[in-house]
This record gives C-alpha cells, sequence and structure tokens, in this order.
C-alpha cells in the first residue's frame, strides 16, 4: 500500500489542515481586533490633540493648528480635499472615523469650532503614510508566513503522532502475519496492549477461533462424507462387474444401454468425490501437467450417449491445445460438465467444441438460459428448469476456474443456444502452477 492511501497520510494532512484554518481563523480575528484597536488608537490621539489646541488656544489666541507628519489642519470647509469632503460635510465638532469609498481606509477627522470666531477647522489623520512607515508587513504576507512556519513543524508533528497512534495498530499486524490460525497461542489476546487495540485483537482472536473451528468441521465432514460415499458406490460397482458378466447382457441391448450409463455414472460420481476432496483441501497446487485435447476427446465419448438418438450435430475444431500445470481427472470435470450441459439441452441442431492455445470455446444450439438466470447458474445448487442434476456442475467449473486463474464466461439466447468459453491463463515460467 502507498503511504498517501495510508492512515497515517491522513493523519498528517488533517493535522495540517486543521492548523491551517486555525491560524486562518486566529489570523483573522487578531487583524480585526487589531483594526478596531488602531482606530481608537487614532481618535484618542486626535481628541488629544483637539483638547490641548483648545485648552492653549482659550490662553492665547495665536496658538497654531496642530500639524505634524500625520496630522494635517484645513481652515474651513473649501480647504478640504474634495474626496472626502462630502463624507464630512455634516459633521459636528468632535472626533469621527468615517469610510468614504468601499474597499478604502477609513477617514480620521477631528473638527475644532473656534469659541470666539465661530470657524470650523478639520483636522485629518493621515493612516496611509502612518501604516506604511510603522509596518514591517501587510496582514497577508504575516498571514503567508505563519502558514509557511507551520508546515515544517506541523509535518513532523504528523509524522510522529501517526507513530505514536498507530505502532500499536503495526505491532498488532504483523502478530497477525505470523500468526497461524489452527495454531492460535493461548492469552494472544492478554499479550496484546489495552485499550481499543485489546477489543480489537479479541474480536480477531474470537473470529479465528470460529474461523478455525469451521475449517475443522468442514474437513471431516469432507472426509466422513467421502467414506460413506464411496461405500455404496464401491457396492454398486461390484454389482455392475457381476452383471456384466452375465451372458443375458450381451443378447440384450435393452438391459446393456442402461448398465452402460451406470457404469459411466459410477465414474463421473467417483471423479467428482475426487474433486471436492481436492478442493477443499489447502495444499492443492498442483505438479502435474495434461494436454487439452485428449481430455476435450474423452469428455467427448464419455457424454456422447445424450445425443445418440437426437438430430444434433457435434462438430470439432482442434487448432492447437495448451499443456496446463493440473490434473487430469481436475481438467476433465470442467470440460465434461460444460460439454454434458451442451449435449443434454441440445434437442437438435449442433454442438461446436472449439480449443486453441488460448480458450476452449462450447457453442450450442439448444435452449439457451434465461437472462434472469445467466449471472446465478454458476452458484451452487441453481439450476435450468429441465435439469435432472443438483445444479452442482456450473459451480464446481465455477470454483475450479477461481482456483487455476481461468476466465470463464458464458453468453445465452432463451431458444437460440448458449456459448461458453474458458480462457486458459497458461502460466509463465518461474509463476504459480495453475495461475
Amino acid at each position: 500500500m502507498k503511504f498517501y492511501q495510508s492512515i497515517r497520510f491522513r493523519v498528517v494532512v488533517t493535522i495540517l489542515i486543521f492548523g491551517t484554518i486555525l491560524v486562518v481563523i486566529n489570523g483573522i480575528i487578531t487583524f480585526i481586533l487589531m483594526g478596531k484597536n488602531l482606530d481608537r488608537l487614532v481618535n484618542n490621539l486626535l481628541e488629544t490633540e483637539v483638547d490641548y489646541f483648545l485648552y492653549q488656544y482659550e490662553k492665547d489666541k495665536t496658538t497654531p493648528f496642530p500639524h505634524s507628519r500625520f496630522i494635517k489642519a484645513y481652515q474651513g470647509l473649501d480647504q478640504v480635499p474634495e474626496k472626502v469632503r462630502g463624507a464630512v460635510r455634516e459633521l459636528k465638532p468632535g472626533v469621527y472615523t468615517r469610510f468614504y469609498k468601499k474597499n478604502r481606509p477609513p477617514v480620521h477627522v477631528g473638527i475644532i469650532k473656534l469659541p470666539d470666531t465661530g470657524a470650523t477647522h478639520y483636522l485629518f489623520f493621515h493612516g496611509r503614510e502612518f501604516f506604511k512607515e510603522n509596518d514591517f508587513l501587510n496582514p497577508l504576507q504575516i498571514l503567508m508566513i505563519s502558514l509557511g512556519l507551520l508546515l515544517v513543524p506541523g509535518t513532523i508533528i504528523g509524522v510522529i503522532t501517526s507513530r505514536v497512534l498507530f505502532r500499536p495498530m503495526v505491532d498488532l499486524m504483523n502478530k497477525i502475519k505470523r500468526l497461524n490460525p489452527e495454531k492460535i497461542p493461548e492469552q494472544w489476546t492478554e499479550q496484546s496492549q489495552k485499550g481499543e487495540i485489546s477489543m480489537l485483537t479479541s474480536s480477531i482472536e474470537t473470529a479465528m477461533q470460529r474461523i478455525n473451528a469451521f475449517i475443522r468441521r468442514e474437513k471431516q465432514f469432507t472426509r466422513d462424507a467421502s467414506h460413506e460415499l464411496r461405500t455404496p458406490l464401491t457396492i454398486v460397482k461390484g454389482a455392475v462387474e457381476i452383471m456384466e458378466q452375465q451372458p443375458e447382457i450381451e443378447v440384450n441391448p435393452l438391459l446393456k444401454k442402461p448398465l452402460n450409463r451406470i457404469v459411466m455414472s459410477v465414474k463421473d460420481m467417483e471423479t467428482t468425490i475426487e474433486t471436492f476432496l481436492w478442493l477443499a483441501r489447502e495444499d492443492n497446487d498442483p505438479t502435474e501437467t495434461c494436454d487439452v485435447e485428449p481430455v476435450i476427446k474423452k469428455a467427448v465419448e464419455n457424454t456422447r450417449y445424450l445425443i445418440e438418438n437426437k438430430d444434433v450435430e457435434l462438430k470439432l475444431d482442434f487448432s492447437g491445445t495448451p499443456t496446463l500445470r493440473v490434473r487430469e481427472e481436475i481438467l476433465y470435470i470442467a470440460v465434461t460438465n460444460l460439454i454434458r450441459n451442451a449435449f443434454q439441452f441440445t434437442s437438435s441442431g449442433s454442438v461446436s467444441i472449439i480449443s486453441d492455445p488460448a480458450r476452449i470455446t462450447i457453442i450450442d444450439t439448444g435452449m439457451g438460459i434465461e437472462p434472469d438466470r445467466l449471472e446465478s447458474v454458476t452458484q451452487s445448487h441453481i439450476k435450468g428448469e429441465r435439469s435432472r442434476g443438483f445444479g452442482l456442475g456450473l459451480s464446481i467449473v465455477s470454483r475450479l476456474c477461481k482456483r487455476f486463474g481461468w476466465e470463464l464466461s458464458m453468453d445465452s439466447r432463451p431458444g437460440k443456444g448458449t456459448c461458453v468459453i474458458i480462457r486458459w491463463n497458461t502460466p509463465k515460467e518461474g509463476s504459480r502452477p495453475g495461475t
């Protein structure tokens, strides 16, 4: 798994995003409060200048108006700059903060009315020059620098935090990788850390114990079932062998034909039992190989009786067949189930079996499969209306294909026929058998 897909990466990113949001919110609040405090500071400064001028003016009528680098006095409204004249026209004596244009700094003005002459004078505070001279950085630059300084410690804190938080989880993952489900150590949960990890460990241990018990029951059932099934099959085979030795069988075709079918069914049943036992084992990597063509021909011969009395044309096309790493009996089960279905459900027309190095294709002109059942026919005990079996044939084929990495595809139209394809993923040199 790549790092950016891990929970650790998400924790680090979450910390950085959370820190960024906090810095932005804090910066906005700080700048708003600083703006309000600066407005109050400027107004206090103007009030001090106005009060001090009036105090001096009462003593000396020649006292000059306050004037500095940041405060400029105007005698009368006509002298006030035209761009701010409208904002202060109706104001009475006092100190004010006025916005005269959108997205522009406010105007700080102190209005003085001389007690003896009644003349009005305006004191304007030049905030832009003041801030330019006293500001080292503008608010946006301060915010960007703060975010930049957050990235380095935030990343370090995020990485360290993620390692500390997920160290118990990593230890648990390593224990699970080394754990044998059939040999779970005693008090495995108590050996883990406390808290949520201990609860998770306990849940995993309980699940493994249930799975282990289920596997033991399934293996025991498979052994018992195979034994119980083999016993009656052996009896049937012995009875059939005795019947085949009777002279009446050779002269009576009505007895010989069903007897042959019993023999073939017994062989198929034995092969099916062996397949189920093989599928139930975990250590089932094939060490044997077989050619596909002989297996197909054998399956055709053993199921040809299904079309003997039908108007069905059998077409075989072998343009090259591969050698697969699989037991011949296992491949025979997969192929014979597909061929048997094609023969059984085709009353007239043709059945084509095409084999090449990449695939085997079986095409019939039979009754087809309903669209609503096409996706479920590979499940156990799902069968067609005219099927006389138990609905296990295609399920077995599907399980074998999954086990060996083959690709099973089906296309069918009711009343038109069915096309089934198994694509062989022939193993490359050094690859795992059957894949």
